[in-house]
């Protein structure tokens, strides 16, 4: 598929040199946020709206002797193609394992009622591993297809990568001094070093793991993190590379930590493929809306 340049989702200013932090009480912080949130968010509903602008492009394969490829070429429209798609968001326990995963159920694509389209619950292609990924598989709607340009993000629980248990499977460091709508944030930058929890994304109804790096902004104040980014890339050519970078807002409601919006972006070398913006409001405990 593609890859993601990371958009500024806050006001937000570089203060210089990585920050005089307690690393140590900013992950303990992290993983009490993390574990509260496997236990708070399962059941919460929210109204979920995706704004996506993207780009479908054209792969020539040159062939010689043999049938053997000789290049890979890859053409890109000038034009971009936009959707918005209303969905019922809801964060649901299911499988054999209970694992957590981001379900939705469509209700307007482009401003036409597709409720009676989509009844029954799916995930939008790509996500963070999970134990049982040929669940996650089938619920895939593959509205790629004739619709949407490209992937639709899971990352609204980025945060559960930092639970105590999965820790050790990154190499943390201070990161540059922020602030954040005027308030300080400290800056820890993860890189995965180990395990199996990155983006896994889904082609084809194929799964393609790839391990993960980024920033995690946590509140100084209070240590609450407030924004959680992703980045990874992997060629998929001798002359293509393929990047993937994300970021997730969290803010603090009466249900715990809940994502408040999520900025995707997938790039071919230089060029953006798709780019998606999902805003989530109207958080609650609906456990009727999924059956």
């Amino acid at each position: 598929m593609l890859r993601a340049a990371l958009i500024a989702l806050l006001p937000a200013l570089a203060l210089g040199a990585p920050a005089e932090i307690d690393m140590r009480e900013c992950l303990e912080a992290l993983a009490r946020t993390a574990a509260t949130f496997a236990v708070t968010a399962p059941g919460l509903s929210a109204d979920e709206t995706l704004d996506q602008r993207g780009r479908r492009g054209f792969m020539e394969i040159l062939r010689g002797k043999n049938n053997k490829v000789r290049n890979v070429d890859f053409k890109l429209p000038e034009e971009f193609r936009t959707h918005q798609v209303v969905s019922k968001y809801k964060l649901e326990e299911t499988g054999k394992g209970r694992v957590l995963h981001e379900v939705r159920t469509v209700v307007k694509m482009d401003g036409e009622d597709r409720a009676a389209d989509f009844e029954t619950p799916h995930t939008l292609t790509m996500g963070t591993h999970s134990p049982d990924d040929d669940l996650k598989r089938r619920l895939l709607e593959n509205l790629d297809q004739e619709q949407l340009e490209g992937a639709v993000t899971d990352f609204g629980q980025l945060i559960l990568l930092f639970t105590p248990r999965l820790q050790s499977d990154y190499e943390f460091s201070p990161g540059d001094a922020r602030t954040v709508d005027g308030e300080p944030v400290a800056v820890v930058r993860y890189r995965q070093v180990r395990g199996d929890q990155g983006l896994t994304f889904f082609q084809e109804r194929t799964a393609d793991r790839q391990p993960a790096e980024g920033e995690i902004w946590l509140r100084t104040k209070d240590l609450l993190p407030v924004r959680i980014t992703i980045e990874t890339g992997e060629m998929t050519a001798k002359k293509y590379a393929i990047r993937t970078e994300a970021a997730v807002d969290y803010q603090p409601s009466r249900f715990g930590l809940v994502p408040r919006r999520v900025v995707h972006r997938q790039f071919l070398n230089k060029s953006l493929m798709v780019e998606n913006d999902l805003h989530y409001g109207n958080f609650h405990h609906d456990p009727e809306m999924i059956p």
